[in-house]
């Protein structure tokens, strides 16, 4: 129940936001709905996660498990991902900006959402398709390394998307540890880590500048005029904030106020105790979602819940952290409280994912229970 209970306290204070924010959006104006075109199409993708969520937490986990599904997955996802290396980029787009969608039958959507869960797929059948009695060879597990987030991660940099990069690393670093894999191959990668981020810096200009205003305003400058806004508004709502609807940072002050910086109009409207609250319902999923994975009826439902519950909650933690300065911009929603898109239809997909897997796992354990006291173990 903790599980479900944070998320849909997220899906309301994201909801208030979004109907705030996006009343003001320039897209309502060319809307039949007019004010209400945002909110009405956020409130239309929550309802579709839901009703995945509700389908997938009825499915059996485990049927993910088929390798012709796992490599199916990959291999579309993947390709989807690489159209967006080659479509058109939206008119009057900057030569670094990050083109994320794809738009197949009239239907627009960031494949980057699909090629994360296909990866978590991928590598938690790949890390246990040997069974308990026999590890991966370094070979085996280079080439799962190589075909799973390898090439999600280099599509990611070519876009450049190095938000979703960063997600991707963390979430592989995870389903690694959990997996048991040597300390000997973790210490490798997190010696690499820091090597392959002072690369990035010198070498790829987008990533030097975002930097270059991070530290600039920790030394009492400019970070840049969206998040000089955003804190601007998160210092405007003080302890008890503005008042709902009051939020001066939609008129436009603020951009990508109902998306990525959601979090300090929030801030900037609840104050405290809004911003409060939205971390402590994220802490209590993430608690929830490793509580699933430690309790898991096997070690394919035990990575698949350790990635998915890693995948939220890096957004979340990225998303937070640079609306308030202490990291780099990376444009990364804010789970279930940004305005819904493809993001929030699997943010909600992996809910139901989670909940599959407690399912599975409560129906093990009784079953366990059973045969214990039959005095046939």
């Amino acid at each position: 129940m903790g599980l479900l209970a944070s998320v849909v306290v997220l899906l309301l204070f994201g909801t208030i936001v979004v109907y705030g924010a996006g009343s003001h959006n320039s897209q309502a104006l060319h809307s039949p709905l007019g004010q209400h075109y945002i909110i009405a199409k956020h409130l239309f993708m929550i309802g579709v996660g839901f009703v995945l969520m509700f389908v997938l937490m009825h499915v059996d986990y485990r049927w993910f498990r088929h390798k012709w599904l796992n490599w199916g997955g990959l291999i579309a996802a993947y390709g989807l991902v690489f159209l967006t290396l080659v479509t058109a980029r939206s008119p009057g787009a900057s030569e670094d900006a990050i083109n994320r969608w794809v738009t197949i039958a009239g239907f627009r959507f960031q494949p980057v959402e699909m090629a994360k869960l296909a990866m978590i797929f991928f590598m938690a059948e790949r890390l246990t398709s040997r069974g308990l009695n026999r590890k991966l060879t370094p070979r085996e597990l280079g080439l799962a390394l190589a075909a799973g987030p390898g090439v999600l991660t280099v599509l990611l940099i070519l876009q450049p998307n190095f938000g979703n990069a960063m997600v991707i690393i963390g979430v592989t670093m995870v389903i690694l540890f959990v997996s048991g894999v040597s300390d000997r191959w973790m210490a490798r990668i997190a010696v690499a880590a820091p090597f392959l981020g002072v690369a990035a810096y010198y070498v790829i200009r987008k990533v030097e500048k975002r930097v270059d205003e991070l530290f600039a305003g920790l030394n009492g400058g400019s970070f840049g005029y969206q998040v000089d806004q955003s804190l601007i508004g998160l210092g405007a709502g003080g302890w008890r904030g503005l008042g709902v609807g009051q939020s001066h940072n939609k008129f436009a002050f603020l951009p990508e106020s109902h998306t990525d910086f959601a979090f300090s109009l929030l801030g900037e409207e609840w104050g405290l105790f809004g911003t409060l609250t939205v971390v402590a319902m994220l802490i209590l999923f993430a608690w929830r979602g490793y509580g699933i994975a430690s309790r898991a009826a096997d070690p394919f439902g035990r990575l698949i819940a350790a990635g998915l519950t890693t995948g939220i909650a890096i957004y979340g933690v990225a998303n937070i952290a640079m609306v308030t300065g202490i990291f780099p911009v990376v444009g990364v929603p804010l789970p279930f409280v940004s305005y819904g898109g493809t993001a929030m239809v699997a943010a909600l997909a992996s809910v139901g994912i989670l909940l599959s897997i407690e399912r599975g796992s409560r129906s093990y354990h009784v079953w366990k229970r059973r045969w214990d006291r039959s005095g046939t173990t």
